[in-house]
């Protein structure tokens, strides 16, 4: 008979919610270049972003899981034209949508991490993965807590889901 799975206590990942959300105000302050509007986060499956651009990252130290970002095409592309320098009558190409919202994952984690470490843990990220394309979603292939933080840029929804993995007790 199989045990039952592991639950995330909500409240132990309360400071990594915050954690998160502060990092990516911060990420978008600095090097976009724009002041985010947030919404009420969701804990669960409950909401499944419109999204055309998901970057991934996943990070392991005293908790583990993954940081996902989300974002429309159009929401990348605005994402992209700030973080080049770009006028936003110009259109990147996909490659280089890929690497600004790789490299927007990643600024986020990484400060999710470096913001982690200095509670004296050892934490690490993996590289960012970006997928592109319509009709999908994200899913973690680990039971766990996922939260999704919406927020708004501009005219554009964007999303960092948090998900803490619970941990596995290998025998």
């Amino acid at each position: 008979m199989a045990s039952p799975a592991p639950v995330v206590d909500r409240h132990a990942t309360q400071p990594l919610i915050e954690t998160l959300r502060a990092c990516t105000h911060d990420v978008f302050g600095t090097m976009v270049g724009t002041a985010l509007a947030e919404g009420t986060p969701l804990v669960g499956d409950a909401l499944r972003p419109q999204s055309n651009v998901v970057g991934q990252i996943g990070f392991g130290g005293s908790s583990s899981g993954l940081v996902v970002f989300y974002a429309t095409f159009a929401g990348a592309r605005a994402i992209t034209c700030s973080l080049l320098g770009l006028d936003t009558a110009d259109e990147p190409s996909k490659p280089e949508v890929a690497d600004a919202i790789g490299e927007i994952t990643n600024m986020i984690a990484g400060s999710f991490r470096t913001r982690m470490a200095t509670e004296g843990d050892a934490w690490a990220v993996s590289i960012p993965t970006v997928t592109m394309g319509s009709d999908f979603y994200m899913t973690a292939l680990t039971d766990g807590q996922r939260t999704m933080l919406p927020f708004r840029m501009d005219d554009h929804e964007i999303f960092v889901e948090l998900v803490i993995t619970t941990k596995v007790r290998r025998t």
